[in-house]
């Protein structure tokens, strides 16, 4: 019985890292492309696995994807709620604190974004029924527990923090977006973010949070 227990947690073990395996390839295949998803082969290649094999953990390549997004994501998630239960001092240091993490990750990290922007049109649309509503509920727990935090630490009331970190989702995504351009924009001389404004887009995705969250949190001040 010990035997094939131990065979069991080993065989577990080794899907595990398998899995992380592919993970990994898969993130430095992307982050070194131009943006397009690599395929299957290629994962398979940097992994020294067969192709077979990689789909046999995955049933497309836009779920190897989906599945990275939402472990880049996840880390997002728990550097912010680290950084929220440990920065002592006022509401704002602790937003102050919170905003600079997620931007100096963003800024690390530059593929993460590009990824996002896959997202619904790419991704989502190559994944089974089940594997997206698994994907989308796990997703969703993590939100939720990152809500929790910003609730608890913020002193808001419950419902709020989750809120506000989905609209700093979607500002920022909003924001990143309107950084991109094409080729053909750039040769006509039309990129729209210079001409609005001259900060890099950290710097003014830190802005523009900053400016929201003082002005969120003023409301819910105002509430109370």
């Amino acid at each position: 019985m010990k035997r094939v227990i131990a065979a069991h947690a080993h065989a577990v073990e080794d899907k595990a890292a398998r899995r992380t395996a592919i993970l990994q390839a898969a993130d430095v295949s992307f982050a070194a492309g131009p943006g397009h998803l690599p395929t299957a082969a290629v994962i398979a290649s940097a992994t020294g696995l067969a192709k077979g094999t990689v789909y046999l953990y995955f049933q497309t390549k836009e779920e190897i994807f989906a599945a990275l997004l939402l472990q880049k994501w996840s880390t997002v998630m728990k550097e912010s709620q680290a950084l929220l239960q440990t920065t002592k001092g006022t509401r704002a240091a602790k937003v102050s604190a919170f905003l600079a993490g997620l931007v100096a990750h963003l800024e690390n990290h530059p593929e993460l974004l590009r990824l996002d922007a896959l997202g619904y049109s790419v991704l989502e649309k190559n994944m089974s029924h089940a594997v997206l509503v698994t994907h989308k509920a796990e997703f969703m727990m993590r939100l939720e527990k990152t809500g929790s935090v910003i609730d608890s630490a913020l002193r808001l009331t419950e419902g709020r923090g989750i809120q506000l970190f989905m609209r700093t989702y979607a500002l920022t995504r909003g924001l990143w977006q309107s950084y991109q351009h094409t080729e053909e924009t750039v040769s006509a001389g039309v990129i729209i973010s210079q001409r609005l404004v001259a900060n890099p887009f950290g710097a003014e995705l830190r802005d523009a949070l900053t400016e929201y969250w003082r002005g969120a949190l003023s409301v819910c001040a105002d509430r109370r």
